[in-house]
């Protein structure tokens, strides 16, 4: 058990602390529009009944906050727990949806504001404004991830509780030495690589635009998109399918290095390990404790989003 970690346990204005800690899990990921954290900790017992938020602390430092989306409370051999298990405030921008069709003269703040309110959510107010195209079906998160390309170039993140197109503000850097480093490693995902894609005209003439993907070719994968024309991208039609090809790009080569050890690492902080990850911008944080051990892999992305230099 740890006394390090404290998950706190919210029902409005009040809360409840509980610790030690059995084990944890806390993950930021740069494609994902919300952190997630569960763990399970010795429980007092109270009532968790009405219980809506809950937030993890590390050294009295809180770390995670997001909604009570399970909670479990149970005897072994006399003795309560309490298992949590969280995905961030944002997550609820995965689970909106907004009237489809033309919305001209959006801004992020109308974005994030005009449609719904969503308690604790906060947002990079970007500058400039534009139109979305909202398909049936599509979550708010979409228009965001489409818009927020359109004014940075960038791929929206999460960063705690907050929407932010660009790298925030002193973003740290953690320097690994080979003593704590306790895994290494290379990984490639080609599932949602997309080979060619093929886009119709305003008339409904299709190829008028194509787009191929070399990494694809390298890696002899043939898949063929046939696409309308897609209405985000009205002001210039390449575009949509340079921004559609980054998409399936997404995590397609990652380089990790686990250590022992946590420092509270966020999307865009850079790690840093010798040639092999070479002050790196971070796509992805796990961090994990249980039975005695504290543990946290760093990813560094290399795909349409974000580059390891060497």
């Amino acid at each position: 058990m740890s006394a390090d970690f404290m998950l706190r346990l919210y029902d409005g204005d009040r809360f409840v602390d509980e610790q030690p800690c059995l084990q944890v899990m806390l993950e930021r990921e740069a494609y994902t529009p919300y952190e997630k954290m569960s763990g399970v900790f010795l429980s007092s017992g109270r009532d968790y009944g009405n219980v809506n938020a809950v937030a993890l602390y590390h050294h009295n430092v809180r770390i995670y906050y997001g909604m009570a989306d399970q909670i479990r409370q149970y005897t072994v051999k006399g003795r309560t727990f309490v298992r949590a298990a969280s995905k961030s405030f944002t997550s609820v921008l995965a689970q909106n949806e907004i009237v489809p069709g033309l919305h001209f003269d959006v801004t992020m703040e109308t974005l994030m504001t005009s449609f719904y309110q969503f308690p604790y959510v906060q947002y990079e107010n970007y500058a400039g404004t534009g139109y979305i195209y909202v398909k049936d079906g599509s979550s708010i998160w979409d228009s965001i991830v489409t818009f927020g390309y359109k004014l940075s170039g960038n791929y929206p993140y999460i960063y705690g509780n907050t929407v932010r197109l660009t790298p925030h503000a002193s973003p740290k850097t953690t320097v690994l030495t080979d003593g704590i480093v306790t895994e290494w490693g290379e990984e490639r995902d080609t599932t949602r690589l997309v080979s060619m894609y093929h886009m119709a005209d305003i008339q409904g003439n299709y190829d008028a635009y194509s787009l191929a993907n070399p990494e694809a070719a390298k890696a002899e994968i043939v898949r063929h998109k046939q696409i309308a024309m897609e209405q985000q991208f009205l002001y210039d039609p390449q575009q949509a399918l340079v921004f559609r090809n980054k998409f399936s790009c997404r995590g397609e080569y990652a380089r990790y290095a686990e250590y022992a050890g946590f420092h509270n690492e966020c999307i865009h902080d850079r790690v840093s390990w010798g040639t092999f990850l070479p002050e790196a911008e971070i796509g992805r944080v796990r961090m994990t404790y249980s039975g005695g051990r504290l543990r946290t892999r760093l990813w560094a992305y290399d795909d349409g989003f974000y580059h390891i230099a060497v």
